[in-house]
C-alpha cells in the first residue's frame, strides 16, 4: 500500500515532503492609473530609442557591406571570405560554469531584493555599482571566492533538481519545457531527417499538467499503422497508467526499481555494442564470457562499488550511483581492438599459471551422481507431439492420394482381342 494514500496529495511538492521546494514567485502588486501613465511614457520613449538604434545599426551594416565589397574588389577575395575574417566565431559552445563574478552578483541581488516587492527591485547596473563599492567584495580570500561561487552552483541546482510549490508552476514549468523540446526535435528532424514521438502527462490525479503529444512528419501514422489506434488513445492509455502509479520521489527510485533501470542499462548497452540481441550479461564470468568472447568491456564502473549483479548490490545509494553514472555515460561499454584483447587474453593465461581461478565453475546440482527418473510427458506436449504426427501423416497420404495409379499386371494386345471376338 503506498505511504501517500493517508498524507496530502494535493500537489508535487506535498507528494515529496522531504525534497526541497523551489520557492514561487510572489505576485506583483495592483498600480494605480498614474503608475500605468507612467509606465506607458516610459515603454513609448524606450520603443522611440530602440527604433533609433534600429535605423543606426542598418545604417551601419549597409555602409559596412559597401566597404567589404571594396575590399573583397581590391584583394581579389570574395566578400564572404571577409565576412568570416571579421566574425569568425564558433557557433557550439561548452556549459556555462559559475564565474566569480556572477557569483558576487547573485549574492548581492539576494541580499538586496530579497524584501524588496516586484517592480520595485534593484537592476543588474545598481547591483553591479554596489559590489563595485563594497569593500568586502572586492578583496575576498580564496576561501571566500569558493563560497560565493558554491553558493552559485547550489541556487542554479536547486532551480534545476528541487520541485515545483504548486499546481500552477508545475504546470507552467512542463508547458515551457515541452515546448522547448517540440522546437528542438523539430530542428533535429530538418538537420537530419530524424522522426520522433513525444507524450508528456501528469503523474497523479490532482495534477493540473495539461497531457500533450508531438509527432515528428508524420509519425502519427505509425499508431495507425502497427497498432491500428490512433495515437491519442496510447496517450490516454500512458495517462491512466501514470496517474495509477501514484509514487512520490522516494518510491520512483526504491531500491528493486532502481535495481530494474541498472540491468536494461547495462543489457541495452551490450546489445548496441555487440549488435547481438540474444546475448547475456555475466558478472561472475565477466573476464572469459564478455571481454574474452565478445571484444567489449564496461568502463568507469562507480569507485567504491563492487562488480557484482545489480540484484546483489544491497544499498540504495550505491545502486543510484551506478544508475546516474550509466545514465550520465560516464560508465559505458566500448569496444576493445585486437591488441588489447591479446593483452587481456596473456593476463588471463598469467594469472591461470599461478593458480588463480578465472573462470568460475559452474554450480553443481544437489543430487549429483545419483541416478533419476525419467520424469513422465505432460499431457499437453504428447498431445502436441501426436498432432505433429497425425499433420505429418496427412501430408503424406494428400502426397500418396496426388500420385498417378499404377497400371495393371496384364495388357491384352490386339491380337488377343481379335481371337476372343471371334
Amino acid at each position: 500500500m503506498s505511504v501517500l494514500q493517508d498524507a496530502n496529495t494535493s500537489t508535487w511538492a506535498a507528494r515529496n515532503p522531504t525534497r526541497s521546494t523551489i520557492c514561487c514567485r510572489t505576485p506583483p502588486p495592483k498600480i494605480s492609473e498614474a503608475q500605468k501613465a507612467s509606465r506607458k511614457v516610459k515603454r513609448d520613449q524606450k520603443i522611440m530609442l530602440t527604433k533609433l538604434v534600429h535605423n543606426a545599426v542598418a545604417e551601419h551594416l549597409d555602409e559596412e557591406k559597401t566597404r567589404v565589397q571594396s575590399l573583397a574588389h581590391a584583394h581579389n577575395v570574395t566578400p564572404r571570405y571577409i565576412n568570416d575574417m571579421i566574425s569568425s566565431q564558433t557557433k557550439y559552445h561548452g556549459s556555462r560554469k559559475a564565474q566569480l563574478a556572477n557569483a558576487l552578483l547573485h549574492a548581492k541581488a539576494k541580499e538586496m531584493n530579497s524584501d524588496q516587492p516586484v517592480g520595485l527591485r534593484y537592476k543588474i547596473v545598481e547591483l553591479c555599482e554596489m559590489i563595485m563599492n563594497d569593500p568586502e567584495m572586492n578583496n575576498l580570500t580564496k576561501d571566500k571566492k569558493a563560497g560565493y561561487i558554491a553558493a552559485l552552483h547550489e541556487h542554479r541546482e536547486q532551480k534545476v533538481t528541487h520541485v515545483r510549490g504548486n499546481n500552477m508552476a508545475a504546470a507552467r514549468d512542463v508547458l515551457l519545457t515541452t515546448e522547448k523540446i517540440v522546437k528542438e526535435l523539430d530542428d533535429l528532424r530538418i538537420r537530419t531527417g530524424t522522426y520522433a514521438t513525444l507524450f508528456v502527462v501528469r503523474g497523479h490525479i490532482n495534477d493540473t499538467i495539461q497531457s500533450t503529444m508531438h509527432g515528428t512528419d508524420n509519425s502519427d501514422d505509425f499508431w495507425e499503422d502497427v497498432y491500428d489506434l490512433p495515437m491519442a488513445d496510447f496517450l490516454r492509455q500512458y495517462e491512466q497508467w501514470s496517474c495509477t502509479q501514484n509514487q512520490n520521489l522516494m518510491e520512483r527510485d526504491s531500491l528493486e526499481a532502481v535495481r530494474k533501470q541498472v540491468r536494461q542499462l547495462i543489457v541495452r548497452g551490450l546489445v548496441a555494442v555487440t549488435g547481438k540481441k540474444d546475448i547475456v550479461m555475466n558478472y561472475n564470468n565477466y573476464n572469459t564470457a564478455i571481454i574474452e568472447t565478445y571484444a567489449v568491456q564496461l568502463i568507469g564502473w562507480p569507485p567504491g562499488i563492487n562488480f557484482i549483479s545489480p540484484s546483489n548490490i544491497g544499498t540504495v545509494g550505491e545502486i543510484r550511483r551506478l544508475r546516474d553514472a550509466l545514465k550520465a555515460w560516464t560508465c559505458y561499454w566500448t569496444t576493445l581492438t585486437p591488441a588489447e584483447v591479446k593483452a587481456h587474453i596473456a593476463n588471463l593465461n598469467e594469472r591461470r599459471s599461478a593458480g588463480e581461478i578465472v573462470k568460475q565453475p559452474r554450480k553443481k546440482r544437489s543430487d549429483a551422481g545419483t541416478s533419476r527418473k525419467r520424469k513422465a510427458p505432460s499431457t499437453v506436449g504428447h498431445a502436441n507431439k501426436q498432432t505433429k504426427c497425425l499433420s505429418k501423416k496427412a501430408k503424406k497420404n494428400s502426397y500418396q492420394d496426388r500420385e498417378v495409379p499404377k497400371s495393371v499386371e496384364f495388357i491384352v494386345s490386339s491380337d488377343e482381342e481379335e481371337i476372343e471376338d471371334q
